[in-house]
């Protein structure tokens, strides 16, 4: 039995129907996208100031910008004109946020003196928290002074680390931390609870005696950050160590930490350049690794280093001490 051919109205109508579906599927995914900038503006806005805009904090501008666009190419290349042009709009408001309030393109002036620089190092090594090898290449090209790692549980493995930095390295091992430093190290403070997960570490460094607030937060990502910061802030305040490292798990931007005791300030904010994400490695959307400087600290280089070993970015900054008045 023959076929009926296929006539041209036939041919027709089916490719108005696919533009049809395209053109339904465009106005969906630019509505959609259009309600997730709204989510985004409200996190923006609040912040972590209640839980339910701490949720919302989490979408990072990147992805409401790369979404906004996509939306709105893509409703034009269908016909939706005005969804396109609302969706651009709407594009221009996290893509300034992105280029200009979250990042910094020109490198703050340097205000330590580098003949006598200090060089920190701090990282999260998750995926590789049980194995020395790897740790230890990728740090030992920093040549720092001191190295805080995040997430290390097993104090063996932080220990083979020190001893294939330098014979001369020492340890400091506290729950999933590890501070390793060229210079004597003690935890001070060892018969209280910490509640707030930081722990003040004083270091004897060549160029004189600091204290380090060692901090790793938990990563639930649906769980509110803002008592823990809340308890970290506390203790800067009270106890006035001179840094403040660690995984924070929360974005440089959230409330407790965007105003910070008077005479501290965020290493990316006075001393670093470009991209500021540390999360994920690879491809960082989340500004969740913080360095906060203590009023002695004269900072002079910042950066956020890929390893590729690890899924968090290491953060490096370089600085020096303030000299005491009477020098």
């Amino acid at each position: 039995m023959a076929l009926d051919p296929i006539s041209p109205e036939d041919t027709a109508s089916a490719a108005q129907v696919a533009r049809s579906a395209r053109t339904v599927a465009a106005w969906l995914f630019a509505n959609v996208t259009v309600g997730a900038f709204g989510v985004w503006a409200v996190g923006e806005l609040f912040r972590d100031a209640f839980s339910l805009t701490g949720l919302c904090f989490i979408i990072p501008s990147s992805f409401a910008s790369a979404a906004l666009l996509v939306a709105a190419l893509l409703a034009y290349a269908c016909g939706c004109r005005r969804v396109a042009g609302a969706a651009a709009l709407l594009w221009l408001l996290p893509t300034f946020w992105l280029l200009f309030v979250e990042n910094q393109w020109i490198r703050p002036r340097p205000r330590g003196d580098a003949r006598a620089a200090l060089r920190l190092v701090h990282w999260n090594v998750g995926p590789v928290m049980d194995h020395w090898e790897p740790i230890a290449q990728a740090l030992a090209p920093m040549g720092a002074d001191a190295y805080v790692l995040s997430e290390i549980v097993r104090p063996e493995v932080s220990n083979a680390v020190a001893k294939a930095l330098g014979e001369d390295f020492t340890v400091c091992h506290v729950r999933q931390i590890a501070v390793l430093a060229r210079g004597a190290l003690k935890l001070a403070r060892p018969d209280e609870r910490m509640p707030s997960r930081a722990y003040l570490i004083e270091w004897q460094s060549a160029r004189g005696p600091l204290s380090l607030l060692a901090v790793d937060l938990p990563s639930r990502p649906f769980y509110s950050r803002a008592p823990w910061l809340r308890q970290v802030y506390d203790r800067i305040a009270f106890l006035k160590p001179d840094l403040v490292v660690g995984d924070f798990n929360a974005r440089r931007r959230a409330h407790w930490l965007g105003h910070l005791p008077k005479g501290y300030a965020h290493a990316y904010d006075e001393a670093g350049v470009g991209w500021c994400y540390s999360w994920p490695d690879g491809f960082p959307l989340w500004d969740i690794d913080q360095c906060i400087l203590g009023p002695r600290i004269r900072p002079i280089r910042y950066d956020l280093v890929s390893t590729g070993v690890s899924d968090h970015r290491l953060q490096c900054l370089e600085f020096s001490l303030a000299q005491p008045s009477g020098e």
